[in-house]
């Protein structure tokens, strides 16, 4: 333990003083059928879910530094606030919030996810926990024992930003295989990657959610086979809303509980 990144902060304190001045927006995610919306109307009727975002430009405006923001992200503060406002969003469908890898030994943190899913589960809502793409832990036993922890009380889980490019395909990535029910896969730009993507939605769309994102622009996916596609999330669709200051401010100085 004693290379556990986690333990050798010596941050924790001053990321809890910057906890106040967290906000939250959310992006809608739709269907494949906002593709062929062509209305307001029709666009609405296309979302299926949300995912809570941090508002990291909220904070730079504010002279927080990106190494603050990384701190207050890695060390735990932005799951709490997240887990707080996901409580109130109890008329979204599908609500995806975001965890750090090293957020995964946080008995605190896991317990609070448990029971919001069961009171969204309860509201017809169903949770989703992102697990971000970045890794400060290593191989660390603990990312796994996390993640076994949340599935073993039904919390459904996502992968972000999946390397697609660097999957071989039919090679057992047991992570992805045991845990996930959603791989999120940031859009490419060139031709091949965009066939590697195809290759990899046909090889795994029909046992997990494939969800594309970070679409800035709709013609972006005219080469890309949506057949096997849950959802659609980028600029294209939606820049994100913002959400109530009165209530985030309330919420983000609530204990933890």
């Amino acid at each position: 333990m004693k290379n556990c990144y986690i333990l050798k902060s010596c941050l924790y304190e001053s990321t809890r003083n910057l906890a106040v001045e967290l906000r939250f927006k959310y992006q809608n995610i739709f269907s494949t059928k906002v593709n062929g919306a062509n209305n307001l109307t029709g666009k609405r009727e296309s979302i299926v879910g949300v995912e809570l975002l941090l508002d990291f430009n909220f904070l730079l405006e504010r002279g927080v530094s990106h190494t603050e923001i990384n701190d207050i992200i890695s060390l735990g503060e932005a799951a709490h606030s997240a887990i707080d406002y996901a409580s109130q969003l109890t008329s979204k469908g599908v609500v995806f919030i975001n965890l750090e890898r090293s957020n995964l030994c946080d008995v605190k943190i896991l317990n609070r996810v448990i029971n919001l899913n069961k009171m969204l589960n309860t509201l017809g809502v169903q949770l989703v926990i992102e697990i971000t793409e970045r890794n400060y832990c290593g191989r660390c036993l603990r990312i796994i024992q996390g993640l076994t922890h949340l599935r073993s009380f039904d919390v459904k889980l996502a992968c972000d930003d999946y390397n697609f490019i660097g999957h071989e395909l039919g090679a057992r990535d047991v992570e992805l295989l045991l845990y996930y029910d959603y791989i999120k896969l940031e859009m490419p730009v060139g031709e091949a990657d965009v066939n590697r993507m195809n290759e990899f939605i046909k090889y795994y769309g029909s046992d997990k959610k494939i969800i594309l994102e970070k679409i800035e622009e709709n013609e972006q996916l005219n080469n890309v086979d949506l057949d096997n596609v849950w959802g659609l999330q980028g600029f294209a669709y939606c820049k994100g809303i913002q959400l109530p200051k009165n209530i985030q401010i309330s919420l983000s100085r609530a204990p933890h509980k």
